[in-house]
């Protein structure tokens, strides 16, 4: 029997990171030395789920433009996926035949404490994402699309904020502490190698007993999204299976989480034009 592994990684919840001067290609002063250290934790997640038992690898770069890890510097033995558009966003591979997933450099959702709290968009576009009604991380959404495909979730790393919330979803999930938040822009950090060799160890630990964790599946599922503003709400509705729940905020429900996702994904996109 083979075993397949996605390591689905960010870049906020990196060892070491704690500004958008870190994580913005454009406008980043650091950013270009913060891809490198990303390529490291990503390495040591790939090494981690080969020495486990794995047996393929895909590592899906999940930041911002998905064009951030350095491809010549990548373990060889992974299987890279990189740049967007994409249909499964942060999570694509998923529908590979996985076996397990893993989310490196994950981070908080907005108005939670952590380092660079946000999902998918920052505040000038997005206040919050529900499902269900429930305020949800990118952990949570990519929780239900890999669950979807009948893919569990079981290592995740980044801040400690977010490692606490993941344990709500996934009480045996592995959590991997690189950081503790001091605000949102401050941390006390492991160094990255101190941080490679725990995500190696705990990525390795992970695949050996990856037949423990369970997806998590919905039946019928509510997403919606706040916007920073009514105008936003307004464009999202030009979209006809969009429900509008009150001035800034929109909806859709469906039987299939992975429509629900790709719908108000594309909503996402287009608030987004308005900040450009």
């Amino acid at each position: 029997m083979t075993i397949s592994a996605l390591i689905s990684i960010d870049m906020e919840g990196i060892s070491g990171t704690v500004d958008t001067d870190q994580t913005n290609r454009y406008r980043g002063q650091d950013y270009q030395h913060m891809r490198n250290i990303m390529t490291l934790e990503g390495n040591a997640a790939i090494e981690g789920c080969f020495e486990g038992g794995a047996d393929r690898v895909l590592i899906a770069d999940s930041h911002g433009s998905f064009r951030n890890l350095l491809p010549d510097l990548i373990d060889p033995r992974a299987e890279l996926i990189t740049g967007a558009p994409r249909p499964l966003c942060m999570m694509e591979g998923a529908d590979q035949n996985i076996d397990i997933a893993l989310c490196i450099g994950y981070h908080n959702r907005p108005g939670e404490p952590g380092v660079l709290s946000h999902t998918i968009r920052g505040s000038s576009v997005i206040q919050n994402i529900f499902i269900n009604n429930i305020p949800a991380s990118e952990f949570d959404l990519n929780l239900g699309i890999a669950g979807q495909y009948n893919v569990p979730i079981g290592l995740i790393s980044g801040d400690t904020d977010i490692i606490r919330e993941a344990k709500k979803s996934i009480p045996n999930i592995i959590g991997v502490s690189v950081k503790e938040a001091i605000s949102t822009h401050s941390a006390i950090s492991l160094s990255p190698q101190n941080a490679c060799e725990l995500i190696k160890k705990s990525s390795k630990e992970c695949l050996e007993n990856y037949s423990i964790f369970k997806p998590k599946i919905y039946e019928n599922v509510k997403l919606s999204v706040e916007f920073s503003n009514d105008l936003m709400a307004d464009l999202a509705c030009y979209i006809p299976e969009i429900q509008r729940e009150n001035r800034k905020t929109i909806s859709y429900e469906s039987d299939d989480f992975v429509s629900a996702f790709k719908l108000i994904y594309a909503t996402i996109l287009l608030a987004g034009t308005l900040t450009n």
